[in-house]
């Protein structure tokens, strides 16, 4: 005879003891286990939080990205829910597939592909306990753990940023009439008067970018649903968080005509929020070009016009002409 499919009624009791065994497996080995780290002696979660400190200060937004996760997973929480309990064999293929990752990490002593691995981890156990269509629902929530990884090689890409940001600021203050010399990462000013002005590497726009990634992701997956729009969003991150930096070294460098002082004090330290809204404005007309092409553009004042006839404004509302 073949076996009996897996059902959904399961004693309470074996639900809590598998689901507790699982917990606390889970906690020891990505939350004790004592050999990651430059010490080697390390756990997972210990290094990982390392990271998200003042030193390494391109992923400072980790903290709020566990709240964005959060948040994500109360919003998924009534889909997840409404759908069926169809426990399936299949999702043992995401735990063994995690396992593997975490075997790998552990034995080249890499922490990221084993802080990755509880991805893969949760969801198998979702997909094998609750079914695809409820673990299809966490999809979203899981992938944003993407964010609190930190990448490797981030200060290659800081020098290079860097020089693409001193360029665009050297062309776009010539365009506002600020002559400049270029020279590298610095650009200097021909007539002595307002300094020079070097862009260092924790300026380049790195935070910025990695910042903006976020919003971007969770601005296409929430508005947008169709992937090629979304695919578009995320393309446009890089090109958007460029330019809003440039944009921002520029306005440092017309703050220096004005105010060498306010430039290199106040301004410096202040104008990257704005610059951060002015990128968030320009990934907001990104997606409403491709919701509504052109008209994106146009007024929202409809304005009609009939001749020989004179109409009488209606209360509250104004003559459009």
């Amino acid at each position: 005879m073949p076996p009996a499919p897996r059902t959904s009624q399961e004693s309470p009791l074996l639900t809590r003891l598998l689901f507790g065994g699982l917990a606390a497996t889970l906690v020891w080995f990505y939350g004790f286990l004592g050999r990651f780290g430059p010490s080697k002696e390390e756990s997972l979660a210990h290094w990982l939080v390392s990271t998200w400190n003042k030193e390494n200060s391109n992923y400072e937004h980790a903290w709020l990205v566990l709240f964005v996760i959060g948040w994500l997973v109360w919003r998924a929480l009534p889909a997840f829910k409404a759908e069926p309990r169809e426990p399936a064999n299949a999702g043992l293929v995401w735990v063994f597939l995690a396992i593997g990752m975490f075997l790998l990490g552990c034995r080249t002593v890499q922490e990221r592909p084993c802080v990755a691995s509880l991805v893969p981890m949760v969801f198998g156990i979702l997909h094998f306990t609750q079914g695809w269509k409820r673990a299809r629902h966490f999809i979203f929530p899981l992938s944003m753990m993407g964010f609190l990884i930190p990448l490797p090689n981030m200060e290659q890409a800081t020098t290079q940023l860097a020089l693409i940001a001193t360029k665009l600021a050297h062309h776009m203050g010539g365009w506002l009439g600020i002559h400049t010399i270029l020279a590298g990462n610095s650009v200097y000013d021909p007539t002595g008067n307002w300094g020079n002005w070097k862009i260092d590497e924790g300026c380049s726009g790195i935070r910025s970018i990695v910042a903006l990634m976020l919003v971007t992701y969770v601005y296409g997956m929430i508005v947008h649903k169709k992937w090629s729009e979304r695919l578009v969003i995320f393309a446009a991150c890089l090109p958007i968080a460029i330019i809003a930096n440039a944009i921002r070294v520029t306005s440092i460098l017309v703050a220096a005509k004005v105010s060498v002082e306010f430039a290199s004090g106040f301004w410096h330290d202040y104008s990257g929020f704005l610059t951060f809204f002015a990128a968030l404005a320009l990934l907001m007309l990104v997606s409403a070009l491709m919701k509504q092409g052109l008209k994106a553009l146009k007024p929202k004042v409809k304005v009609s016009r009939r001749e020989g006839i004179t109409t009488k404004p209606e209360s509250g509302t104004q003559d459009p002409f």
